[in-house]
């Protein structure tokens, strides 16, 4: 494989190759060091090496068998900050990211002595690290936030977190020069943004507040004073930087439910795909820490790949946010499956000749194509891509309503079963819905699991089944569905307990026959066959909040499942 002979820190022509990979070159020996010490440390003697070529640009290839669970690299982040790309509710919340720590706090309470940005404690350790706050810090100094009793809106539009995270990468420079060239050298696509909504976005947002708050003042001072702080701070820069953190920032779930981004050079070079082999975590107790791992046994000459979309999300959704976000097709063996492995994630009920439905489904012609036209798989009846988009924008609409709201059962039920007239019943959308509906049924009042009717358990029990049969198939080692499929695990096996608890009591009444036996012993082996697996794959979710008290209930239901067995009138064996 043909590898660029280029040095890997500065990008002249060079010869002198690394001892130890022999893939990567260097003009000289100190900037092999300075690559070893920023880069090339995590990379070198690795089971997989660094490719390129024209389709997907760079990409690392395993060169021998990986086995599952290898760590593949580790990597700390170049920098890391709140969330680029907030949401509306999220942009005018009055509980705001500390500064110096992230925690939670009230905008107003508390701030840095320095910059007057909301602080969750005026010590706050994290105000004065280097790789923290300090980074910004004193550029933060030259702008002049609102004062107690201004209006609430001058709030708002001063304390932009997300435009912070670009602040903080502009600042590298200050600090490290090669990190700052390190990181304006990762793709922007800074020509293939101009003219976008999010290019317009950014500039009104980021770079045009950047600059008339904080760099034009700072500018006003390097002249006055002779002396230059930031060598490099023009819009396009900053419009580079937006595009790059765009493309290739990194979500990071914080224990305390709030999530913020971080930019990790070499694991933004995972090639994407919808059925990845590798999967993430990240270590918030050692500096956000990045630790990559293979999610399954791999094979030589194999891409290492990880997804940058729900997995859950349909093709067509899926395809949009890659061409969107990250500026490119994806056309894995999923997305080239008009059934998407045999899932049907994105059918729909064919509504047959003359409105009698004829039992089919539609999927697209051609799954790669943005404007395909849809067939049934069952009968001649065609849809135009116009049709579906219609069809798909109402219905997301009235799931986004039931979702976005404390929705009561019913509400839940009735849009389930009206959504079944025209989505197939692994729809993505119905996933959504169910996977809500499951958690309802057996704790919302009302709906306990005890006051449950036999047949609403039973759905329950169903729901949970159909929604790990497709896990299994687009998941299968569930390390990219981990948290989802725990939950699922979780109440599949409360409803086969209450199950077992049922026909127990039945036989308490009468004498029980075989086929009673026979049922209470598959329930109980099902729901500890789900509480073991879930315990299995919550192992990588350690990290997060969600995961910790997701495997604690695990664990209690584990107990509660033991101390079933043990007071059983029909006897149970593992």
């Amino acid at each position: 494989m043909e590898v660029e002979k280029k040095c890997g820190l500065c990008g002249e022509a060079s010869k002198h190759k690394c001892a130890g990979c022999q893939l990567v070159y260097y003009c000289c020996p100190e900037h092999q060091k300075k690559h070893w010490r920023v880069k090339h440390k995590n990379e070198c003697a690795k089971p997989y090496e660094l490719a390129k070529n024209e389709e997907i640009g760079r990409f690392f290839v395993a060169t021998k068998a990986i086995a599952k669970d290898t760590i593949l690299f580790t990597e700390n982040p170049l920098v890391i900050g709140p969330k680029w790309n907030l949401d509306e509710y999220e942009q005018r919340s009055a509980i705001v990211p500390c500064v110096g720590c992230f925690a939670d706090c009230h905008l107003g309470q508390f701030q840095c002595g320095l910059c007057r940005w909301p602080a969750c404690k005026p010590d706050c350790p994290g105000l004065t690290n280097a790789n923290l706050h300090g980074l910004e810090c004193g550029i933060l100094r030259f702008g002049h936030p609102p004062k107690p009793g201004d209006d609430p809106e001058s709030f708002f539009e001063y304390y932009r977190y997300d435009a912070l995270l670009v602040l903080k990468c502009l600042a590298t420079q200050i600090r490290s020069p090669a990190l700052f060239d390190q990181m304006i050298n990762l793709e922007s696509h800074y020509e293939a943004r101009k003219g976008t909504r999010y290019f317009r976005d950014a500039d009104e947002r980021v770079v045009s507040y950047l600059i008339r708050n904080f760099l034009e003042p700072l500018q006003k001072l390097e002249l006055k004073e002779g002396k230059q702080v930031l060598k490099i701070c023009d819009r396009k820069t900053l419009h580079m930087i937006s595009g790059i953190l765009e493309v290739n920032a990194m979500v990071i779930p914080l224990a305390n439910g709030r999530e913020i981004c971080g930019l990790y050079p070499i694991g933004c070079m995972l090639e994407h795909c919808c059925i990845p082999n590798s999967f993430y975590t990240f270590d918030c107790s050692k500096g956000m820490k990045l630790t990559f791992k293979a999610g399954r046994d791999i094979k030589k000459g194999e891409h290492l790949s990880t997804t940058y979309t729900h997995s859950l999300w349909g093709t067509q959704l899926r395809r949009e946010h890659l061409k969107t976000n990250k500026y490119f097709s994806c056309k894995c063996e999923r997305c080239s499956d008009p059934t998407e492995l045999g899932t049907f994630l994105s059918a729909l009920r064919c509504m047959g000749l003359e409105g009698e439905p004829c039992g089919g489904f539609q999927l697209p012609i051609d799954p790669l194509s943005d404007v395909s036209d849809w067939k049934c798989n069952n009968c001649p009846v065609q849809i135009t891509y116009d049709q579906v988009n219609f069809l798909m924008s109402k219905i997301g609409e009235e799931v986004d309503d039931v979702m976005g709201r404390k929705s009561s059962v019913k509400e839940f039920e009735d849009l389930i079963h009206k959504l079944q007239n025209f989505l197939h019943p692994n729809h993505f959308h119905l996933l959504t819905l169910k996977h809500s509906l499951v958690q309802m049924y057996g704790h919302f009042k009302g709906f306990l699991l005890s006051e449950l009717p036999d047949e609403m358990l039973k759905r329950k029990l169903q729901m949970c089944r159909d929604m790990m049969r497709i896990i299994d198939t687009l998941d299968p080692q569930s390390f990219r569905l981990s948290l989802y499929a725990g939950v699922i695990l979780l109440e599949q096996q409360a409803a086969l307990l209450e199950l077992t608890k049922r026909t127990q009591r039945k036989s308490e009444a009468e004498f029980p026959r075989d086929n009673q036996i026979g049922d209470v012993q598959r329930n109980f082996d099902e729901a500890v066959q789900c509480l073991n697996r879930a315990k299995v794959i919550l192992k990588n979710e350690m990290g997060t909040q969600q995961g910790k008290k997701l495997l604690e209930k695990v664990l209690e239901a584990l107990d509660r499942a033991d101390s079933m067995k043990n007071m059983a009138t029909v006897p149970l064996v593992d």
